[in-house]
C-alpha cells in the first residue's frame, strides 16, 4: 500500500470513508466525501446493495497582474458500492449532505410474506 504525499492546501485523494450502522428499523450509512457539492452526488439503491459516486474539480490560481505565477488543479472521484445485510426500501429513504458528510437513512424492506399454495 502506498500513500500520496499531503500537501496542507489540497485534500486528499482517497477512498471516502464510511461508517454503516443498522438502527434496527433502518441503516444509517455516513460518507465523507470533503470538498464535494452536494448536486455532485449520485446514490442508487438496488435490493440490498447500495452505490454511491461523486466527482469534484477545483482550481487555485494566484495572479500578480496580468501575468499567472501559479496555478494548480484538483480532481477526484469517490465511488463506493457495497451490500447491506437486509434489502432496503426505497420509499422512506433519506439522503443529507453537511459539513463534508453524506448521510444516508435507508428504512430495511419489510420481509415478504409467504403463501402456502393449496394443490387442487
Amino acid at each position: 500500500l502506498t500513500t500520496m504525499p499531503r500537501y496542507p492546501d489540497m485534500p486528499a485523494v482517497e477512498r471516502a470513508l464510511m461508517d454503516v450502522v443498522d438502527k434496527g428499523d433502518h441503516f444509517e450509512v455516513k460518507v465523507d466525501m470533503p470538498g464535494v457539492k452536494k448536486d455532485d452526488i449520485e446514490v442508487s439503491i438496488e435490493g440490498n446493495r447500495v452505490a454511491i459516486r461523486a466527482e469534484t474539480q477545483s482550481t487555485k490560481e494566484e495572479k500578480e497582474g496580468e501575468r499567472v505565477l501559479h496555478t494548480e488543479r484538483f480532481a477526484a472521484m469517490y465511488a463506493r458500492t457495497f451490500e447491506l445485510p437486509a434489502d432496503v426500501s426505497e420509499a422512506g429513504a433519506e439522503a443529507r449532505y453537511e459539513d463534508g458528510v453524506l448521510t444516508l437513512m435507508l428504512p430495511k424492506r419489510a420481509p415478504g410474506t409467504s403463501k402456502k399454495l393449496t394443490i387442487n
